[in-house]
């Protein structure tokens, strides 16, 4: 059977079903045990995976290669552009891949994340400094949650505090983060091109006087050589990769904690249970999957995959949200929300050579962010029943655009 035998339907995204719900139906697709047939809303078809095993083995054969903004299913009406990379890990395959990827990995191994704590906790710190100056009531996503992850990221990057502002900026526009832009297919594209003018400055800046940071390591690198441009594209992927997921899921894991009162008492009552509890909190709820989302991956030949013939050309759509509610991964109630479980390996951050390299930095900054809201304000309570808090459905994420707080 191929995708030309079936009627293609559209991917069945619900509008508005709960703010803090999912999106997709991912129980029924998990049950159904196969790949399933979607049409997304940029009109191009891509088989979905429903299952945690499908998920790995799809994100694990070499079949089946890695490409971005190349023609993709996307969940945006318009296809995104933008233009191929060299050194955009997340669009490289094989022995060129990992070669690139080790240059960077180092920086965002365990180790070096845990030695990054105290930097975290100063950023976050600063952050609840300009908030509370603010005052009451606040909008929290983009006076705490949005610019701590691009702010730590520039750092670790070596971007100098003289461009944090066009860096955070840019990073917005480059995945269609602000409203205005969710309609604007080449806005991706212009804001990829003002950010690779910021990091060519960068890497002069590196060149003459050298520092402890990424883009210095970078320009240093024999094995393999990095022309700039290959700089620009691994750049550039991490700052995607690290900067509005996490903020929206900051954001997200707040919300939920202030509309669920006894599951912010549990959360807030054990401190060294909260790595435990963001761990659920990031299974539970899937910020890219729930916009349509996929990790793009295009068949180079023909694959019997299951009793279905991919063909080549064809585009499968590993799907992590219905992969965490496989029973191999959660077997007890996987679409609740529960911090009493046992903590087990889900696969909300990828799977396989493509694993997610930011992983240990999202997670050290969701273990800070979320509690020291929190701490800082006692009585912090939403401006707005979480079903109204508004959200950007349009994009490459469901995204929260504001999150109005009060705390007096």
């Amino acid at each position: 059977m191929t995708m030309h035998d079936v009627d293609v339907k559209p991917i069945p995204i619900r509008k508005n079903p709960g703010r803090l719900e999912t999106r997709l139906p991912l129980e029924e697709m998990n049950r159904s045990g196969t790949l399933m047939k979607f049409m997304y809303p940029n009109g191009v078809p891509g088989y979905m995976t429903t299952t945690a095993d499908h998920f790995r083995r799809i994100l694990s054969d070499p079949r089946f290669h890695a490409k971005r903004f190349l023609g993709e299913p996307q969940p945006t009406p318009v296809s995104v552009a933008v233009p191929d990379m060299p050194g955009f890990i997340p669009s490289m395959n094989g022995p060129d891949h990992l070669a690139v990827r080790r240059l960077a990995a180092g920086d965002f191994s365990v180790k070096h994340i845990r030695d990054l704590g105290a930097k975290i906790e100063q950023v976050v710190d600063k952050y609840l400094d300009e908030t509370e100056a603010m005052g009451s009531p606040v909008d929290l996503f983009a006076s705490y949650c949005l610019p701590i992850p691009s702010e730590v990221i520039a750092w670790i990057l070596g971007v100098p505090t003289t461009h944090t502002q066009e860096f955070q900026m840019a990073a917005r526009y480059t995945i269609g983060g602000l409203p205005e832009k969710l309609t604007d297919p080449e806005a991706p594209a212009r804001a990829i091109k003002t950010l690779h003018e910021l990091l060519a400055d960068v890497i002069t800046l590196k060149r003459k006087d050298p520092q402890d940071d990424l883009i210095t390591r970078l320009t240093k690198a024999t094995d393999p050589v990095l022309s700039d441009e290959e700089i620009w594209g691994l750049c550039t992927n991490l700052l995607l990769a690290g900067h509005e997921t996490t903020s929206t899921n900051a954001a997200y894991q707040i919300a939920i904690l202030l509309d669920r009162p006894d599951v912010k008492a549990e959360f807030l009552a054990d401190p060294d249970r909260i790595p435990d509890f963001i761990e659920e909190l990031l299974r539970f709820k899937a910020i890219l999957t729930d916009s349509g989302a996929g990790i793009p991956r295009l068949a180079t030949e023909d694959v019997e995959f299951d009793g279905v013939l991919i063909e080549k050309g064809e585009w499968v759509m590993p799907c992590a949200a219905a992969a965490n509610v496989d029973a191999s991964v959660c077997p007890h109630s996987p679409t609740e929300l529960d911090l009493d479980r046992t903590p087990f390996p889900h696969l909300t951050f990828g799977f396989g050579a493509h694993t997610c390299l930011g992983q240990h930095l999202a997670r050290a900054e969701l273990k800070v962010i979320v509690p020291k809201i929190f701490e800082r304000f006692p009585n912090l309570a939403s401006e707005m029943a979480v079903d109204d808090l508004p959200w950007l459905e349009s994009g490459f994420g469901y995204r929260m655009a504001e999150l109005p707080v009060r705390w007096k």
